[in-house]
């Protein structure tokens, strides 16, 4: 177990494209971790040399410091990428990351960029490992036999992790999942997490879910007043699915915690949508979900419309 002076270490993959949530990210993280030491390692493609001095001074502003590391521009190419709104070629470096940090690195978290911190990170980088490579959050998937799960709640997440680098290496993990990608790309739903689930069948320790909460872990119809206390617990909270708080139409109602980091961040990346459009239906859409969340914060609205 770590020493609690001992710095913490957190490891973030992304592209170009996900540069304004990194920056919300890392704000979240110093302003709920003000007293502790954060080393922040990143594997970042598509960025000018300019973006990446501002995303390192902006860091060192905040007592803390980045290191860059470089892959291959031709690593994952041959992985399979299902098409959609979110996923780039960015979801494999994860599993790059024992290899890649410096040897004095025991341990480490890996964050998901779709993710605001909301409490201590002490909290999880100091759980005892028990032996098992990897801890995390089990995810909302019913057995997958076809990667060897059998039962319902032994799937994990793979946006949260918390890496026993010594125990990754000697298992020699990186490499089996990689080789599951290449070898059974028609098994491969959620390609990268499906791998790393296959290759750690029942070795993974299972965490609360306060260190990863999911969109699926929010309640539906409950008021915002009583969200909070929802999360009074919640370490980091999730962005799954496409209801990303950055998309014009997403349905996550925690949506306004990011956009509280977002708003600290440097003006030139604090764009709120990136596929905002005044196309009528989208405008529409989108006032009808504002319009749905609104009479459950304040149901007195609902009851006072019906009776006109």
């Amino acid at each position: 177990m770590p020493t609690p002076s001992e710095s913490i270490h957190v490891a973030i993959a992304f592209d170009e494209n996900y540069l304004t949530p990194v920056y919300a990210l890392l704000t979240s993280i110093f302003a709920n971790n003000g007293q502790e030491s954060v080393v922040i390692h990143a594997i970042a493609t598509g960025l000018s040399q300019a973006e990446r001095k501002e995303l390192s001074h902006y860091v060192a502003g905040h007592h803390s410091s980045i290191h860059y590391y470089d892959i291959e521009d031709s690593f994952a190419n041959d992985f399979v990428l299902p098409p959609n709104l979110w996923w780039t070629a960015s979801i494999y470096y994860r599993v790059m990351f024992p290899a890649l940090l410096p040897a004095d690195v025991k341990r480490f978290i890996y964050l998901d960029t779709d993710i605001i911190v909301l409490g201590k990170l002490r909290s999880l980088y100091d759980i005892a490992m028990e032996g098992f490579p990897v801890a995390a959050v089990r995810d909302f998937v019913d057995a997958r036999p076809e990667l060897g799960i059998h039962k319902p709640g032994n799937y994990f997440n793979s946006g949260v992790l918390l890496i026993d680098r010594s125990e990754w290496l000697r298992l020699d993990i990186t490499t089996s999942v990689i080789d599951f990608i290449r070898n059974n790309s028609e098994k491969l739903v959620y390609p990268d997490q499906d791998a790393l689930n296959a290759v750690l069948v029942d070795n993974w320790l299972k965490l609360s879910t306060r260190f990863n909460t999911m969109f699926r872990d929010i309640p539906k119809h409950e008021p915002r007043k009583r969200l909070k206390y929802f999360l009074q617990d919640t370490v980091i909270l999730h962005y799954t699915t496409q209801h990303k708080p950055w998309s014009m139409l997403g349905e996550n109602r925690l949506r306004d915690l990011y956009f509280k980091y977002l708003d600290k961040v440097p003006k030139k990346y604090r764009r709120r949508y990136d596929n905002f459009s005044w196309n009528r239906h989208k405008i529409r859409k989108m006032l009808e979900i504002r319009l749905s969340e609104l009479f459950i914060d304040y149901p007195a609205l609902v009851t006072g419309w019906r009776r006109k």
